[in-house]
């Protein structure tokens, strides 16, 4: 079970920096919302990470 909870978190993660990296190509408000979408699933990454440890 832990593990694909891992592989889910991975996922997410490299599902977020595609978003960000593909939001940069793209000039204007289409390409910010992308990158935004990507860093709202990098920081729910951290706070699920950080819940852990308060």
């Amino acid at each position: 079970m832990k593990w694909i909870v891992r592989l889910i978190y991975l996922l997410v993660f490299i599902g977020s920096m595609a978003l960000i990296v593909t939001g940069q190509r793209n000039i204007g408000p289409v390409g910010l919302l992308t990158m935004i979408i990507g860093l709202a699933g990098i920081l729910i990454l951290l706070y699920l990470y950080n819940k852990k440890f308060q």
